[in-house]
Parts: structure tokens; C-alpha cells; sequence
């Protein structure tokens, strides 16, 4: 018996698969066990091809594959290479010794050369983890770049790797990763809302969650997708943790380039509960697709209810997991949440431009939306106005201009609260009933404004601006009624 090392990758984790092959005398015949998915199964015919087009004889004797441990469901084609490798060792076309300490993926053509597989990131760090080569197509060149050349071997196809490991031939160089250049996000022009301005910065500062409200046509989603500018760059790290993700969910191809900026996802109202989440097919939701990024739920009250309820725990946890029958997956769901609502189904409750049309009753089913769990865990609300003439009128800059600004005026110490402004966060506390979440909430909020502002310490003014930020403060206190 042979056995070949290889991997299957589960969400965005990578596990280790013994591949076991076993070559005896008998009917000629050739079986996988150790819970093969079709995909699996297939990989007989793909095998028994390759083989003999690079030249070699299939064995006219039974051929069992195991795949262990036979708990974890195996899907992919990573296990082709690996299994024509056991077989080729098997009549002693390769010394076993060869295969130790490397792990090997690879799809086979029937001609015998490799193809391009998914979760190869995933697959490095799991050989990174066991101190193994990590032996994969040359069609994933780039993903090798974007990992280094450390443990990392390309072949472009079955009788090359074979070459390769009697020392007969080089592997192929794998390419340089060109320095990771950041997208130049350049601000559009956006008359007036300094107070929603003011209010995205202090969220971008701080990653608090917020809700733009206001009629319709003020520029709440304007805004809200150009708040993307107000982050950092990713970094190498998230980098490929993005890529990982967006590996997972099938949204890179063969010559896709790696994700250099922070995702905005902003996904219909119609969406699911498990598109927003995850689907227990293993494939990740919005809020992964978000990681890192901004999830922007635009027209808020329009989502289901079931949809909604299901963002209080990544929300908390900032990680999202998915039940499957044979196992779970864990997603990181580490966003920054930006709502967008009308005060009402029509959108003019309150205004002063039109008036409102909408029925008692479709307020109330309406305003249901706008209360609850959920919306305690959103941290900052902004009301937005139509623009005055004065407004229209004034010159504009781009917003934003880059994160940069909000890097240089941010303090990098975290100033304490003073006593004064700790007395005064109390009796509002009291006088607005604010829950222990709330109470914590204005606290960071405050202690973000102070670090914006560059203050030593937080006191009352920063305290009085945070509880400006609250849903029962702003101009649409009627909603609460």
C-alpha cells in the first residue's frame, strides 16, 4: 500500500487527507471509498486517461483508493494527482520516499497535464502548518506568488512531476507578486450634509454601524458608498484572507487578480436570509463577502425579517457559522454596516417639501423595521435634510479625499473620560433610558470623537455630540412614538 498526501478545503480552512492506494491482484476494477463525492468518483476515468497518455500502463489489477479519515466529505478534484501518484508508485515507477513531507493537489486532464483548482491559499497554509512541500498546477501561479516560494512546487503536468521528482528536471520559477497597489479612490462632489459627513467619519474612525435616514433623493446612498474612501488600505494579510473568501464563493477565475480593496457589498432587499448569511452548502453570504469591508443595506425596513435577525449574532461575534449535516464552517463576518431608510413607505413623513400619504397602519407595519435588537446594535443615526438654496450654492471639495485624512487627525492613544463627562453620560443614561449596550456604545462613540478631534481626554462636549447620534435625538423622534 502507498500513501499520498493531499487536502480538502472546507469554507476557507484547509484540512489534510491521507490518500491511501492499494494495488493487488484480482479482477481489474478501481474503487474510491472514504466518502467521495461524485466529483470524486469521476476522478477514476480522468486518472486511468492521463495515465496512459503520459505514457504510462494503468495496472490490469484492482486498484481501491481510501480517503482518510472517511468522516470529511470530499468534493473537488484535488485528488487526482495525488491518486496517480499512488498508483505510479505502486509499480514502482516512483520510490515511495518521493512522496513524504509533500502534500499534492492537482486536477488531470485526460492528456495527462494539470488544471487550475480552488482554495490553493488554503492549501499552502495547511502545508505550512505540517511542514510539508506543497506540490500544485502551474496554473496556480498566481496564487503561488501571492504566497512565496517557500514550500510551494508548480508542474504543469503528471509526467513533468514525475520527471521532477526522480531530480531529472526543474520545477518552473514561480512569478514575483508585483507590490500590491491600492485602488486611488477619488471623492465625488457632494453638495452640503456636513452632519452626515461628520457622522460617516466619526463610524469609519471608530467602525461604529450606522443608519443614514431621510426623503428620498438627499444622497443617503451617495454617501454611503462613497464612505468606502474613508478606510485604510488592506494589508498583504487581508489581503489574502479576502482572496481566500472570494475564492470560496467562486467569484475568482484562473486569471482573476487577487482583492487589493475593501469590499462594498451592497446586496437587493430581496435577498435571502441564506444569501445574506451563508447557504448551508458551504457557500459564504454577503456579510462574508463584506469582510472587512462595507455592507451596505440600502432601503433597510425593505429586508426580510427573517434576513435582518440573522446579522444580531455576526454582528456581536464579528464571525458567522454555518451547520452542514457532516460538519460546520466558521466565516469571518468582521464588516462595517451602513442602513439606509425613509422615514416612512412614502418617505416624507415629517417633511417639510411634500406631505406624507401613508395610512396608520402602513406606519406601523413600517416603523416595526426601525426597532428592536437589531437596531440597538447599530450605533450612530443621521437624519439627512433636503439642501437649501444656500447649499445648492456653495462650492464644493470631493468627499472624501482619502483615509488618509481621517489617519493624520486621529490620536493614536486612547484618552480616558474624565469625571465630568462620566457624571454626565450617567444621568443621560438615566433620563434616556439607555440600555448597558447603549451606555457602552456612547462611550466609544465619544472616545472616537475625542481621538478624532485630538483631544487629551474625553469630556462632556464629545459625550453631548455622541448622544446627538441617537435614534431618539434626531429630528425623526416621531418614529419611536
Amino acid at each position: 500500500m502507498i500513501l499520498v498526501h493531499s487536502g480538502v478545503v472546507a469554507g476557507i480552512e484547509g484540512f489534510l487527507i491521507e490518500v491511501e492506494v492499494d494495488v493487488r491482484p484480482g479482477l481489474p476494477g478501481f474503487e474510491i471509498v472514504g466518502l467521495p463525492s461524485k466529483t470524486v468518483r469521476e476522478s477514476r476515468e480522468r486518472v486511468r486517461s492521463a495515465l496512459r497518455n503520459s505514457g504510462f500502463k494503468f495496472p490490469a489489477q484492482k486498484v481501491i483508493v481510501n480517503l482518510a479519515p472517511a468522516h470529511y466529505p470530499k468534493d473537488g478534484a484535488f485528488f487526482d494527482l495525488p491518486i496517480a501518484l499512488g498508483i505510479l508508485a505502486s509499480q514502482g515507477h516512483l520510490d515511495p520516499a518521493m512522496l513524504r513531507q509533500r502534500i499534492f493537489a492537482g486536477e488531470l486532464s485526460l492528456n495527462g497535464s494539470l488544471k487550475r483548482i480552488n482554495g490553493t491559499l488554503s492549501l499552502t497554509e495547511l502545508a505550512q502548518e505540517h511542514g510539508c512541500q506543497l506540490v500544485i498546477p502551474e496554473a496556480n501561479s498566481q496564487e503561488a506568488s501571492l504566497m512565496g516560494s517557500g514550500n510551494l512546487v508548480l508542474t504543469p503536468s503528471l509526467s513533468h512531476l514525475v520527471h521532477f521528482l526522480k531530480g531529472k528536471t526543474a520545477a518552473p520559477p514561480i512569478p514575483k507578486a508585483a507590490p500590491p497597489q491600492p485602488p486611488v479612490l477619488t471623492g465625488k462632489l457632494i453638495k452640503g450634509q456636513a452632519h452626515a459627513k461628520r457622522a460617516l467619519e466619526i463610524a469609519a474612525a471608530g467602525r461604529h454601524h450606522i443608519m443614514l435616514l431621510g426623503p428620498p433623493g438627499v444622497g443617503k446612498t451617495l454617501l454611503a458608498t462613497q464612505a468606502r474612501g474613508l478606510l485604510p488600505p488592506l494589508s498583504r494579510a487581508e489581503m489574502l484572507t479576502l482572496t481566500k473568501i472570494y475564492e470560496a464563493a467562486g467569484l475568482i477565475t484562473g486569471h482573476s487578480p487577487p482583492i487589493t480593496e475593501r469590499p462594498l457589498r451592497s446586496p437587493h432587499h430581496s435577498v435571502s436570509q441564506a444569501g445574506l448569511i451563508g447557504s448551508r452548502n458551504g457557500r459564504p453570504g454577503e456579510i462574508t463577502l463584506a469582510h472587512l469591508g462595507i455592507l451596505l443595506l440600502d432601503e433597510f425596513p425593505e429586508f426580510s425579517h427573517n434576513a435582518l435577525q440573522g446579522l444580531r449574532e455576526p454582528l456581536d461575534q464579528k464571525e458567522v457559522h454555518i451547520s452542514r449535516a457532516e460538519h460546520s464552517l466558521t466565516y469571518p463576518a468582521d464588516f462595517w454596516l451602513i442602513a439606509t431608510a425613509n422615514p416612512c413607505p412614502c418617505g416624507y413623513l415629517g417633511s417639510s417639501v411634500r406631505f406624507c400619504h401613508c395610512t396608520s397602519q402602513d406606519l406601523n407595519r413600517y416603523q416595526r423595521k426601525l426597532r428592536g435588537p437589531l437596531l440597538d446594535r447599530i450605533e450612530l443615526f443621521c437624519y439627512l435634510t433636503p439642501l437649501s438654496e444656500k447649499e445648492l450654492q456653495e462650492k464644493t471639495i470631493p468627499w472624501p479625499q482619502s483615509s488618509k485624512g481621517i489617519e493624520n487627525r486621529t490620536n493614536s492613544n486612547t484618552p480616558e473620560i474624565s469625571a465630568a463627562a462620566r457624571q454626565f453620560l450617567y444621568k443621560a443614561q438615566e433620563s434616556l433610558g439607555l440600555s448597558v449596550r447603549g451606555l457602552e456604545n456612547m462611550l466609544r462613540i465619544a472616545t472616537t470623537i475625542a481621538k478624532l478631534d485630538g483631544a487629551p481626554s474625553v469630556d462632556e462636549p464629545q459625550v453631548a455630540e455622541a448622544l446627538q447620534y441617537r435614534l431618539d435625538t434626531q429630528l425623526y423622534s416621531h418614529l419611536l412614538a
